[in-house]
C-alpha cells in the first residue's frame, strides 16, 4: 500500500461516526459522576406501635428505624426530603457516598442532622448538618421540561445506596392524589420504597424534582413514579430555609 493511499484509509477511519450507544455510556458515566455525590441516605429513628397480637391487647411502642434519601441544594449542608421520611423521628442522619465506592470498603459513618423545618402540605422537609464544601444540585429550567424527556432518578431504593435508574417523563404535570392539588411530574424510571427524597434529574444534571411517591398495586414499582416538580422544591427549600415553615395563600 503507497504512503497516500494508507493515509487516505487512516483519515477514513477518523472521520468514521461514533458508535452511538458508546456515546449513550459515557454521558450516563459521567452525569452519574457528576449526580451521585449530591445525593444522601437518610437514616431516622424513632418509636412507633406494634400491632397487637389479638383485640383488647396493650398497645407496645418499640425503637423502629427507617431510611429514605435526600438532595443537597446547599454546599453549606442543606439537604432537602421528603417530610413523610423524617416526620416524627427522633434522630436523623445522612449517609455520604461516592459512586465510585469500593464494595468491600464500608459506608462511611453517618452524620447527625437537624430538621430545620418542614411542610405536610408539600411533603417536604429541609436538613441541616454541619459541613461545608459539599456537593450540590441546581434547579433546571421547568418551562424546558417536557413530555418523552430522558431523566434519571437516584436514591436509595429498599435500603440499596447510591442507585441509578434511568426513563422519560411520561408527564409534566400529573395530579397524583385526588384530595390534593398538587401536581407531580410522572416518570417510568423505576422507583422504590427508600427513594423518597431522592432527585430527579435531566441529562444535564439539574434537579428536575425530587421523588416522592408510586402508584402501585404491589408495593414495588410498576412504572408510576411521581417527583414534586423543581418549582415546587425550590419554593418550599428557600421558605423552610428563611423561617422554618411554608406559608399557604
Amino acid at each position: 500500500m503507497t504512503s497516500a493511499a494508507l493515509l487516505s484509509s487512516v483519515l477514513l477511519l477518523g472521520a468514521a461516526p461514533a458508535n452511538p450507544l458508546n456515546q449513550l455510556d459515557a454521558a450516563l458515566k459521567e452525569l452519574t459522576a457528576r449526580v451521585s455525590p449530591a445525593v444522601v441516605q437518610v437514616l431516622v429513628t424513632g418509636y412507633g406501635p406494634v400491632a397487637a397480637a389479638a383485640p383488647g391487647d396493650a398497645v407496645v411502642y418499640t425503637r423502629q428505624q427507617g431510611l429514605g434519601s435526600g438532595v443537597i441544594l446547599d454546599p453549606s449542608g442543606y439537604i432537602i426530603t421528603n417530610a413523610h421520611v423524617v416526620k416524627g423521628a427522633e434522630r436523623v442522619q445522612v449517609v455520604f457516598t461516592k459512586p465510585d465506592r469500593d464494595p468491600a470498603v464500608p459506608l462511611p459513618p453517618a452524620e447527625e442532622q437537624s430538621v430545620v423545618g418542614l411542610t405536610d402540605y408539600f411533603d417536604l422537609a429541609l436538613l441541616k448538618v454541619e459541613a461545608t464544601g459539599l456537593p450540590s444540585l441546581r434547579f433546571a429550567d421547568f418551562r424546558t421540561v417536557t413530555q418523552g424527556q430522558v431523566v434519571v432518578a437516584v436514591g436509595s431504593p429498599l435500603g440499596l445506596d447510591n442507585s441509578v435508574t434511568m426513563g422519560v417523563v411520561s408527564s409534566v404535570a400529573r395530579q397524583a392524589k385526588p384530595d390534593s392539588p398538587v401536581v407531580f411530574v410522572q416518570t417510568d424510571a423505576p422507583i422504590n420504597p427508600g427513594n423518597s427524597g431522592g432527585a430527579l434529574v435531566d441529562v444535564s444534571g439539574r434537579l428536575v424534582g425530587i421523588n416522592t411517591l408510586i402508584l402501585s398495586q404491589t408495593g414495588g414499582n410498576e412504572g408510576l413514579g411521581f417527583a414534586l416538580p423543581a418549582p415546587i422544591v425550590e419554593l418550599a427549600y428557600r421558605s423552610l430555609r428563611q423561617k422554618g415553615h411554608v406559608d399557604r395563600r
